[in-house]
């Protein structure tokens, strides 16, 4: 049944265009992206979680300018639902952005619910952070605990997306395994900060 549902949701979100300009667009805001895809369109493999406790998706960044605000974080993601479209139990989440040393600049934990019960479909999950100003490249970890399952984007894979160990305080560069293989293959999660 996981099997189908991931290969249904890479299927129907292989291109995923969105319907016009964005809020953050509309706000004046800019969106940073290290996948594949644009303001408009973003390109969806997969979805996955590492499902650890204390490993996230990890995402670097780097500011358009010095003294950028970071507002909010978008996260592509299917939540897996049960049989009969059961609302799944509710879990707790976590984001932090760190500096580009990786220090703490901000903790986030709640229920998964409020930001990604999007009913089995695959969609866009927004946390919003309070205003975070950055001078240097700057880390997105987000810890899905197996509740959330990330895009994934094989294109253009360059080394901005990694696996972050909460324990360890270590980086390993993200890559999903191909099924039935033991072959990896290099991978953007697709999570994009917001700011101004």
């Amino acid at each position: 049944m996981k099997k189908t549902i991931l290969l249904l949701a890479a299927v129907i979100s292989a291109a995923l265009t969105l319907a016009g300009p964005s809020i953050a667009q509309e706000a004046g805001q800019n969106i940073l992206i290290r996948d594949s895809g644009n303001d408009t369109m973003v390109n969806v493999d997969t979805y996955r979680s590492p499902g650890y406790l204390t490993v996230g998706e990890a995402v670097m960044f780097t500011p358009p300018r010095s003294g950028w605000t970071l507002d909010a974080v978008e996260i592509w993601s299917l939540v897996p639902y049960g049989e009969d479209d059961i609302l799944p139990d509710d879990q707790i989440i976590s984001l932090e952005i760190r500096d580009e040393n990786l220090n703490l600049l901000y903790r986030f934990s709640d229920s998964h619910l409020p930001y990604f019960a999007n009913q089995g479909e695959p969609g866009v999950g927004v946390i919003e952070v309070p205003s975070i100003v950055v001078n240097g490249d700057f880390y997105v970890c987000f810890y899905d605990r197996g509740a959330v399952w990330v895009g994934v984007d094989f294109n253009r894979a360059e080394g901005n997306s990694y696996y972050y160990d909460i324990k360890t305080g270590e980086l390993f560069l993200a890559a999903i395994q191909i099924e039935d293989s033991e072959e990896f293959l290099p991978a953007n999660w697709i999570i994009r900060a917001v700011g101004h």
